[in-house]
């Protein structure tokens, strides 16, 4: 790795230095290429340097195409994790916990029984879905929370966000072939796929990915990025149970509210979701709501000193699904973000499919993730 000023023309350009354009940059460079990386504050900075970590399924019912991306997703990130342990020595914080969901009224206790089924159709063997009665977790799911009983999936885990982007940068910084400018931003990208940075320097890549995050809309379309995605804001924190925790308990979810146990011994609380907002990056009463909610739910976060309170604006795409493959009406650009919540267990999958593009593969994915079909050519 080398620090900015950035090489004038390297074989991929990846804008965005967050979990999608990490895995971007390292994918680039495993498959030989000369690769610059442009964040325009620091490695990890916007909404990947959260600290809540669930990586959760979609119900397994309704079955298409971007729930068989996220399964495969979450199937295939414990060996890629596996491999930048190893390679680092840094822990990624992964472990397959499981999930647990109470059931509030008889209609969704009907509706769990169907997710049960689907589980066992679309899920491999080994992982699956079940309706418990009896609370398995005493102590950490509050009992008053289930009067119709919990859902409980063994498919969901729960990585440390800022671990895996620790270890990816590692990686990266050790790898020659890639260049990572930070503190850089990208003021435009031109049709013919050069890239005009802040500083008045231009930059010609054989390909570029934008992979930026909210900070992807307004490059793609700087007249109106509301009609590619927006932001919404999340609010979380950590917390210090007043006595320790098995660091492997089931993440609770319920109503929007998570609560993950951490290999640190902090529990993660999260998270709001705000389509309108001031401040991007500040924590308000809204966080303190969640937190009053999440300790109902949880009787193991009575008395927890709160350690960190953290917000952060995440990418959703217009249409819900991300957006990954060729840019319309620009040369050998492409487009990966808009993962939203899902970001973390699909991000190894957009990299490949991204990189892939950017280097002359035809990659198979989802029709309705390809901007073709969701964006016509601006002006």
């Amino acid at each position: 790795m080398s620090v900015s000023p950035a090489p004038s023309s390297p074989d991929i350009a990846v804008i965005g230095g967050g979990i999608v354009g990490l895995w971007c940059a390292l994918a680039a460079a495993r498959r030989g290429a000369r690769v610059t990386l442009i964040e325009k504050r620091t490695i990890g900075a916007g909404a990947s340097g959260g600290m809540l970590g669930a990586l959760m399924p979609h119900q397994p019912v309704g079955w298409n195409e971007k729930k068989q991306f996220q399964l495969d997703g979450l199937l295939s990130l414990p060996d890629r994790i596996a491999d930048l342990e190893a390679a680092t020595g840094l822990s990624c914080g992964y472990h397959r916990v499981g999930r647990l969901m109470p059931i509030a009224h008889p209609e969704k206790r009907r509706q769990s029984a169907q997710w049960a089924d689907g589980a066992k159709t679309h899920w491999p063997d080994g992982l699956g879905w079940r309706v418990d009665d009896a609370n398995p977790a005493p102590g950490w799911l509050a009992d008053t929370s289930m009067p119709h009983g919990v859902n409980h999936d063994t498919l969901s885990a729960r990585l440390d966000p800022r671990g895996l982007v620790a270890a990816l940068r590692t990686v990266l910084d050790g790898d020659g072939h890639v260049t990572i400018a930070e503190t850089t931003a990208v003021s435009g990208v031109a049709r013919d796929g050069s890239l005009a940075l802040s500083d008045g320097r231009a930059i010609t890549p054989g390909a570029t990915i934008i992979a930026a995050g909210t900070g992807a809309f307004p490059l793609i379309d700087p007249d109106d990025p509301a009609r590619i995605g927006r932001g919404v804001k999340g609010q979380g924190a950590l917390l210090r149970p007043r006595n320790p925790l098995d660091p492997d308990r089931p993440i609770l979810y319920d109503k929007g509210t998570y609560v993950i146990a951490h290999e640190s011994g902090l529990v993660a609380v999260g998270s709001t979701s705000e389509d309108g907002f001031d401040a991007p990056d500040t924590t308000d009463r809204k966080l303190d709501a969640l937190l009053d909610t999440a300790r109902d739910l949880c009787p193991a976060l009575a008395g927890a000193g709160i350690v960190e309170r953290w917000a952060g604006v995440r990418p959703r795409a217009a249409g819900r699904e991300p957006l990954i493959g060729p840019l319309p009406g620009y040369a050998n650009t492409i487009v990966a973000t808009g993962g939203f919540k899902i970001t973390f267990a699909i991000a190894h999958l957009m990299a490949d499919a991204a990189v892939g593009f950017g280097l002359g593969d035809a990659p198979s994915l989802p029709a309705i993730f390809r901007p073709e079909h969701r964006l016509a050519p601006t002006g």
